[in-house]
């Protein structure tokens, strides 16, 4: 309670003027109470009463600064509603038990936050019941609801002839892929082994003729690493292009179902005719 309310609360009642502060000292508190539980629609009923220009001017101050605050806490709701035939604005909307709307008309309903059940009747279809988390300030929430049964929309034409003339197919790994991958290996190993056998050698010069190892020594231990920084290239190159082949990899178009379980027409067929008969002979020459 503030310093007004206190103040107000001691001051005796003299007549009409005191029952008005007394309503005003009433709404004050009311609307911190109201706040506090989450009954911002309550809360800004009580904050207009006591904001009113017949309440102390102290009351006046906090139940106005309140209120601007609390405006834009409250939050709200769209509601839209269709059926086969369309949009839909002969909706009764009822939140909670209690009715909020007796027709849509696209503005937005105020709801105190927290879990509500929303409730949309539309006679002669069924009621339509959910249960909605409204949070603070969340304004314009769209809540949309749909009477009776969608259906589903056939696919086009175009679409199904595509589906049933070419059937999409596989993707087989090109051999190039084994094959690199293959090599790639293959790199890896020789640069582990000959770099693992130059770091050898080096060690072993080091050890024993270090800094006055032969030329020819030396060269030995260089072209182990020269060889070993090729491998490691080719290897490199050699992953990265199986890498690419592999995911760029087009699909093969698959003969559809139908055709390849048609019967193969025969081979040989006899006609008759006027004298006689006609053997024909059917096939790719």
């Amino acid at each position: 309670m503030t310093a007004a309310a206190v103040l107000l609360a001691g001051a005796p009642a003299l007549g009409q003027g005191s029952d008005e502060k007394a309503v005003c000292l009433a709404m004050h508190e009311e609307a911190q109470v109201a706040r506090q539980e989450g009954r911002f629609r309550a809360a800004r009923g009580a904050l207009l009463a006591c904001a009113r220009s017949s309440c102390p001017s102290l009351l006046r101050a906090d139940c106005a600064s309140w209120l601007d605050a609390l405006v834009r806490e409250i939050p709200s709701v769209v509601i839209s509603a269709e059926s086969g035939r369309g949009d839909e604005a002969d909706v009764r909307v009822l939140i909670d038990g209690q009715v909020v709307a007796e027709a849509l008309d696209g503005k937005e309903i105020e709801v105190d936050p927290g879990k509500h059940v929303f409730r949309f009747e539309l006679p002669p279809h069924a009621p339509i019941e959910r249960t909605l988390l409204i949070r603070e300030r969340e304004r314009g929430r769209p809540v949309s609801v749909f009477f009776g049964e969608r259906q589903a929309a056939a696919p086009p034409v175009s679409a199904r002839s595509t589906s049933e003339t070419a059937p999409e197919g596989a993707r087989p790994v090109p051999l190039a892929v084994y094959v690199l991958g293959g090599s790639a290996l293959a790199a890896a190993g020789l640069f582990a082994g000959v770099g693992a056998a130059g770091m050898a050698e080096r060690g072993s010069l080091q050890a024993s003729c270090a800094p006055f190892c032969g030329e020819a020594q030396v060269q030995s231990v260089r072209t182990r690493f020269l060889i070993a920084d090729l491998a490691l290239a080719a290897g490199a190159g050699a992953a990265v292009s199986a890498g690419l082949l592999f995911w760029l990899r087009p699909a093969v178009p698959s003969v559809p179902r139908r055709e390849a379980d048609r019967p193969a027409a025969a081979p040989v067929a006899v006609v008759p005719v006027a004298r006689g008969a006609l053997v024909q002979l059917r096939g790719a020459l």
